[in-house]
């Protein structure tokens, strides 16, 4: 069994995206690049969608993550708007990426469960892409796995993914190394907690392409979606996972060079193992 056996449905743009799952759950992905073009889609959401996702950290969509605690009055208006909006739509369990303003100068990188006008619970993401994510936010080490009421469906923040792949595995001698070496030294010795086990699919809410260590200029896209597969393989060979939703965004606000290692449309889609 190699990665090639996976079986892949990608949706290259933003949009609304319907994904069925293996134990009959039903998501909606809303793939948007900025909070007003999420905000204008989720109006065309059925009232009756169980569960409809955003991608990682939607509320602040193009800020710099240097400007998160200066606008933060403005990250929590879009978050009464989005409480106010799931008390019109009391069917709908919403999950949206957010900063999310604890008990620290760094807010977190969270996926907030929201339904009937109230936040339901949280989970917060692991470990950054980048060093530049790592040394803005208050990133929860230790943070308890996740699956979405009434689901074996387990929420992960986009880094988290590989993350988890590589704590599916047992550890040798060098893997202490290899999580330094991936900017992940934080969760050395730490209790990681991903995957819950009786999850059998991954709903992933991501910012995906970006943090590659790799990259070359006009080759982005296939690198960010081998890397995609070849996680996503790892885990179902590892883990009880079979199939994987992810819900995501473009990066926005880059530089010239920034944008020649960047692929230029997401990569909503879901990917299944039919051996597992």
């Amino acid at each position: 069994m190699s990665p090639l056996s996976l079986q892949e449905t990608y949706y290259r743009e933003i949009g609304i995206h319907r994904y069925s799952l293996m134990d009959r759950t039903e998501i909606v992905g809303v793939s948007a690049n900025t909070w007003e073009e999420f905000r204008r889609m989720i109006d065309f959401v059925s009232p009756d969608t169980p569960i409809v996702a955003g991608p990682e950290l939607i509320t602040c969509a193009g800020d710099a993550f240097t400007d998160l605690v200066t606008n933060r009055n403005l990250i929590n208006e879009r978050l009464d708007e989005m409480l106010e909006f799931s008390a019109t739509r009391i069917k709908t369990l919403f999950v949206i990426g957010t900063p999310l303003f604890v008990d620290s100068g760094r807010p977190r990188n969270s996926a907030l469960l929201i339904k009937g006008g109230k936040i339901v619970d949280v989970t917060n993401k692991r470990s950054g892409a980048s060093i530049e994510e790592n040394n803005s936010f208050d990133l929860v080490a230790d943070e308890r796995s996740l699956l979405l009421p009434g689901t074996k469906t387990a929420i992960l923040i986009c880094a988290d993914l590989p993350t988890a792949a590589m704590f599916a595995y047992p550890k040798n001698d060098f893997f202490d190394r290899t999580l330094e070496l991936s900017n992940r030294q934080r969760l050395t010795g730490r209790d990681v907690q991903l995957i819950p086990p009786s999850a059998t699919s991954l709903l992933v809410i991501a910012c995906w392409g970006t943090g590659g260590s790799w990259v070359q200029e006009g080759n982005a896209d296939e690198y960010y979606r081998m890397q995609l597969r070849n996680i996503v393989w790892r885990l179902t060979v590892a883990t009880k996972i079979k199939e994987v939703v992810v819900v995501d965004r473009v990066p926005c606000g880059l530089t010239e060079e920034q944008k020649k290692i960047t692929p230029e449309q997401p990569y909503n889609g879901i990917i299944k193992n039919p051996l597992v």
